[in-house]
């Protein structure tokens, strides 16, 4: 029987089912818990693109699996929001309280040397055995320069957490645990990158107010730094 006829068949059950007086399972929405605390600080700002999703967690529904090779959905248990959009709101809390930004902001600024984005590739609840689960999430970050678009840095994280038990609220604690170590492994590596980016471009926004052109190395060449190099190299030429 194919999938699409199971689905068709649990509808009509369900219907039938609603129609004899039975009650229809009420649909409940978990969502992550909110970062640990802590403080804003550094210099820089940080712009947070909205987060993509692989089509298969593209959905509300909490997905599980019981193995490498099947994917199934929590009809009645699903997120409060999408994937995408969840996982986003908790990185730009975490990296709002990483001491790392002195704002996280979701559109672009003129001050913001450096741009976040990615993709959510999994997140989901494995079933090992009757009696071990896990909430596994899988996240891909890149980061690009503001003003030039250049790739600065890309990871793939991958963390497991242990479900305490197998519910969706268990899922949820688990999921959250394991985000909150995402979070703490990138916002240094964030934040050193963004600091680079923000210092170079203070450094040329002051070469181009003094009429020198900026450089890529983040300083002055030799010429520039003594112009009259030029005229001994032409003096030597010209003999």
């Amino acid at each position: 029987m194919s999938t699409s006829s199971i689905v068709l068949i649990a509808i009509l059950f369900e219907l039938v089912l609603f129609g004899c007086g039975g009650k229809m399972p009420e649909t409940r929405y978990y969502q992550l818990a909110a970062p640990t605390a802590g403080t804003q600080g550094g210099d820089t700002v940080l712009v947070l693109e909205p987060l993509a999703t692989d089509p298969a967690y593209d959905d509300e529904r909490i997905v599980y699996r019981t193995n490498p090779y099947r994917l199934d959905y929590y009809q009645y248990h699903r997120w409060s929001a999408s994937p995408g959009t969840m996982i986003g709101n908790f990185l730009e809390n975490a990296l709002e309280r990483s001491g790392k930004f002195r704002a996280v902001v979701r559109e672009a600024t003129a001050d913001a040397p450096v741009v976040l984005g990615g993709r959510v590739v999994a997140i989901e609840e494995v079933d090992r055995s009757k009696s071990e689960w896990l909430g596994r999430v899988v996240l891909e970050l890149t980061l690009t320069e503001t003003r030039t678009g250049v790739v600065l840095w890309t990871e793939q994280f991958e963390e497991t957490e242990r479900l305490a038990a197998q519910t969706p609220e268990g899922l949820a604690r688990a999921l959250s645990v394991a985000m909150q170590r995402i979070a703490s492994r990138a916002a240094p590596i964030v934040g050193e990158h963004a600091t680079r980016a923000h210092v170079a471009r203070r450094g040329d926004e002051a070469r181009s107010s003094t009429g020198l052109a900026p450089s890529s190395l983040g300083g002055t060449t030799d010429d520039q730094q003594d112009p009259a190099r030029n005229v001994r190299r032409a003096d030597r030429g010209s003999l």
